[in-house]
């Protein structure tokens, strides 16, 4: 699979939707040749103006350089043909819908086309793909999923299916680290995978505590970016524990267990606001208040994200 060296390795991306678009980028960043495909050539037009805005941004907060723009466009090529698109890739991503039906149909394309070389992986959020995925060499299907937006996130969770070699998982796992990716392993496919579980977890506890009347959903937020969001830029839950001490860890937990959360069900704050049209920024208004400029809102949070993503790595060069 190695070749010439991960540098060399050619990159085939199926479906050029949010996600698609901002994983072709990042892999264009890298020095990689993209081919994203998508059915309909308008949606690549668009994915292409979307890339290109990304840029732009990027050289605005002083993460890519003005030339780069046009480098990195020069790299991904658009494509309508599955075939073509995924011929010749080293790794291949698939962004379609969440459908098993559609995953389905696609991954039959792109197993009839690919090399039997090809590392073919799934960039669903959730989906146990191998309980209806089939392909020729079921050692080289994985699940890759990123964050969004995928051109800044660092993190990819790395998800084996009961037939994943080993060599599948190193190979991915050392090509995602050569492009500049944090990579954990999941070593089955279980609902949320990693960091969904967590973030269900923690709503779910946000959200009965709302209930309760013991706080606000601004209250919350305010503390967890109080005290998470530096926090966890350098170390998570089981390393904090490790500082904390694990016996003052198990004491605390042994008491505060019996009184969290344990709901089954989606929390009915929630479904009333999705029952009243209330989604959040894409509609104006959610659980925390509104949002006159959706499109504002999300360029603002990228740009925030931009900006601490940057922040954490200078100060990790720094400590070096």
């Amino acid at each position: 699979m190695e070749k010439n060296g991960y540098a060399s390795w050619k990159i085939a991306v199926v479906g050029a939707g949010t996600m698609g678009l901002c994983i072709a980028q990042h892999f264009a960043m890298q020095g990689h040749e993209v081919r994203l495909y998508n059915r309909t050539p308008a949606h690549l037009e668009t994915a292409l103006s979307h890339i290109r805005s990304n840029m732009e941004g990027l050289v605005r907060y002083g993460m890519a350089e003005e030339s780069d723009i046009e480098s990195v466009l020069s790299r991904i090529t658009p494509s309508s043909d599955i075939a073509a698109s995924v011929a010749d890739a080293d790794y291949i991503v698939e962004n379609v819908a969440e459908k098993p039906d559609v995953k389905k149909a696609v991954f039959a394309q792109i197993d009839a086309a690919a090399r039997p070389d090809a590392i073919l992986a799934s960039d669903t959020s959730s989906m146990d793909i191998y309980r209806f995925i089939e392909v020729s060499h079921p050692e080289r299907l994985l699940i890759t999923h990123y964050f969004n937006p995928a051109y800044v996130m660092p993190l990819v969770e790395v998800v084996r299916g009961p037939e994943t070699s080993d060599e599948t998982v190193q190979s991915i796992h050392s090509f995602l680290e050569s492009s500049g990716k944090t990579v954990a392993v999941l070593n089955k496919a279980i609902s949320g995978f990693i960091i969904n579980r967590f973030t269900a977890a923690l709503s779910r506890e946000a959200c009965s505590m709302v209930e309760a009347g013991y706080v606000s959903f601004e209250d919350v937020d305010k503390a967890i970016v109080a005290t998470y969001g530096p926090r966890f830029t350098f170390e998570g839950p089981c390393r904090l524990g490790d500082f904390v001490g694990l016996d003052v860890c198990a004491y605390v937990f042994n008491n505060l267990f019996p009184t969290l959360s344990n709901a089954t069900s989606v929390s009915p704050l929630i479904l009333k606001d999705v029952q009243e049209g209330k989604l959040g920024v894409k509609t104006g208004e959610g659980l925390c208040g509104s949002y006159k400029d959706p499109e504002a809102a999300y360029r603002d949070r990228d740009i925030r994200l931009i900006r601490t993503i940057k922040a954490i790595r200078d100060i990790g060069s720094q400590a070096e």
